[in-house]
């Protein structure tokens, strides 16, 4: 076997070099043909596979920006109506101080957040405090503990805000007598200016507890990371919680992975990038900006307080849709590959046999012109060597559809060259009309048999294009449902009832619709696979029906199981993603997740499952309606 595959080789490379000149009009529509598509392909299907993970990360991201405006807006609405209310009844007499008080309990009482609530005099002194910690009810703490604040940063800020001016600190870990508190209190500081009869009073603080919010924005969305980076590219919320807070915790410097980022985003409020780490997407957060475009607030002053969202596809999300297509993808073109390259081989080797005939042949003539005794002999045994060489090349080529109509060719082609030789041969005894006139009807004959065999294999390679561009491309266009669904999979073409189970195919001749075949395609073979999966018990026989038929301006097709069915409670999450009921036989739990989506987001139509089908016994039918013209936004 291994000598015979050597020899079958060897000998067609030697041929390909002999005949490298005509083989070349073959072969270089081949080799640019690949060298162009499969690039172009491979890079598509990465960027068609990026393409909703970036979507989902950007809708993650969104999500996370709502929340955090949300929360901080209303936050800044509290402090300026504390802040209005102070100005109100926030003198400090004996009647009146027991109210401030009392206003601020329940203040602080309305939200667990609030860690703190004060107010501070114009010269920086805690005039009045409600402490609330760990979710205790709120404590007024006496004026022996008060303090004076007025060094720090929010006050400084607030102090020079007009009426509804509005302070936002820097989210950061609470710091108690100088040391970071433990268990550490993510902190956000939001003060306001309070006024009374134009007269400047103070300032009203409120200290929020941001670790619910930030449990929140971690919980969002599974599939995507969502992290929280301060403007001078520390952590507050990372891929790394040993990295989080780290400017408070020991970290003089961002790392290089967080400085390369920020170098990355700039100075832009919301994009994209990629890193060493994945593909990013990032949206600039400014707290009160909203208060502030809705005139809600005077002037708003923001120390250092802005924030960057980021998001990341988890370890456990990423799409393996680039790997597979990648894949496939070249697997297919080593198999274009090899069919050409064996294609290439059965040319060399017919060439070479070709170029030995012919030298044969002219080593015939010389024997024919010397003795008429072996004309007889030598014609009979060309043409047994010939027909025997056209079966072998027939025989040869029958494992390949096109080489039904190539075999015709070629014998058609075989019986013209005898034809011709034996037309010399009477020129030079003496030619007969006769001889001319049947010489000129084979001729035509052969030459109608060639261009239907050609027209043929030109048909066959036409289909097989337009299946694979059909696959590759989402392109709406006209299909005929009856040439059409037997080529949306190759085992609905050639069935293989071996196993016992039939298939039986009823479409319309004439019912035509506008749609998209890849997509199409793909509905019909994944129905087709989960029959096979999980419909039928092994070695017991069962039947496949596929019924197509108008209904005005829908399409409906019935794809029917006489399998074991569907039981209730499993019918009902059956195009739920990942849920499988054959995952030992190979069952991943998305081919009627994918089938769901492609109908409904694609095709414009619907789909719903029956089992039993209504008037059956057993088994499972999938009856999708689709419209004979799929929307053209399913283009995009």
């Amino acid at each position: 076997m291994i000598r015979s595959s050597a020899t079958r080789i060897f000998p067609s490379l030697r041929a390909v070099y002999r005949h490298r000149r005509r083989l070349a009009i073959f072969v270089v529509p081949w080799v640019v043909g690949l060298g162009i598509g499969v690039p172009l392909l491979w890079h598509q299907i990465g960027v068609n596979a990026r393409e909703p993970q970036v979507r989902n990360r950007e809708e993650t991201l969104s999500q996370g920006y709502d929340i955090l405006g949300r929360a901080l807006d209303r936050l800044g609405r509290d402090a300026l109506f504390l802040a209005d209310l102070q100005s109100r009844f926030g003198e400090t007499t004996t009647r009146l101080a027991p109210l401030s008080a009392e206003i601020f309990q329940s203040f602080a009482a309305s939200s667990p957040d609030y860690d703190q609530v004060r107010w501070l005099d114009n010269d920086g002194n805690e005039r009045l405090r409600v402490n609330r910690r760990s979710g205790a009810e709120p404590v007024v703490v006496s004026s022996e503990q008060l303090q004076n604040k007025a060094n720090r940063p929010y006050f400084r800020d607030t102090i020079q805000l007009p009426l509804n001016g509005l302070y936002f600190s820097a989210l950061d870990l609470n710091i108690d007598n100088g040391v970071v508190e433990v268990p550490h209190l993510p902190t956000l500081r939001v003060a306001s200016p309070v006024f009374r009869n134009g007269i400047k009073q103070g300032i009203i603080v409120i200290n929020y507890r941001a670790t619910r919010l930030l449990e929140r924005l971690k919980r969002l969305d599974r599939s995507v990371e969502l992290y929280l980076m301060n403007q001078a590219g520390y952590w507050l919320q990372g891929p790394n919680a040993d990295a989080n807070w780290g400017w408070q915790l020991g970290a003089s410097t961002p790392g290089p992975a967080e400085a390369e980022m920020l170098r990355a985003i700039g100075k832009g409020d919301r994009g994209l990038f990629g890193s060493r780490d994945g593909d990013w997407n990032y949206r600039r957060f400014q707290p009160g900006a909203g208060l502030l475009a809705t005139g809600e607030v005077a002037e708003r002053r923001a120390a250092d307080a802005d924030l960057y969202l980021l998001a990341r596809d988890s370890a456990a999300a990423i799409n393996d849709q680039e790997t597979r297509g990648k894949l496939i993808l070249g697997v297919v073109a080593a198999i274009l590959a090899a069919v050409a390259l064996a294609v290439t081989g059965r040319l060399a080797n017919g060439m070479e046999a070709e170029a030995e005939w012919a030298r044969q042949m002219e080593d015939t003539n010389k024997t024919l012109r010397e003795t008429n005794e072996k004309l007889s002999v030598t014609q009979r045994e060309l043409a047994r060597a010939e027909r025997l060489s056209s079966l072998g090349l027939m025989v040869a080529g029958v494992a390949h559809e096109m080489n039904t109509p190539l075999g015709s060719a070629a014998l058609v082609l075989s019986k013209a060259a005898k034809d011709l030789r034996l037309f010399k041969e009477r020129i030079v005894a003496g030619l007969r009309r006769s001889d001319l006139d049947l010489y000129i009807a084979d001729s035509d004959v052969s030459l109608d048999l060639v261009r239907d065999a050609i027209h043929r294999c030109t048909a066959l390679v036409q289909r097989f294009k337009q299946v694979a561009v059909d696959r590759a491309t989402l392109e709406r266009r006209d299909i005929d449902l009856a040439a059409f669904i037997p080529d949306a999979d190759p085992r609905l073409r050639k069935w293989d009832a071996s196993a016992g189970i039939s298939l039986t195919v009823n479409v319309p001749d004439d019912l035509a619709i506008t749609t998209y075949p890849g997509p199409f395609a793909q509905v019909l073979s994944n129905l087709l696979n989960n029959s096979l999966l999980h419909a039928f018990d092994a070695g017991k026989p069962g039947m496949i029906i596929i019924d197509v038929r108008r209904m005005g301006e829908q399409v409906l097709i019935e794809f029917t199981d006489n399998g074991r069915g569907i039981n209730e409670t499993d019918i009902q999450k059956i195009f739920e993603p990942f849920f499988s009921t054959a995952r030992h036989s190979g069952g991943t739990g998305l081919g009627l997740h994918i089938v769901h989506q492609i109908v409904n987001e694609v095709l414009g139509g619907s789909i719903t499952v029956e089992s039993p089908p209504a008037g059956g016994a057993r088994g499972t039918r999938f009856i999708i309606r689709l419209p004979r013209v799929a929307p053209a936004r399913a283009e995009t």
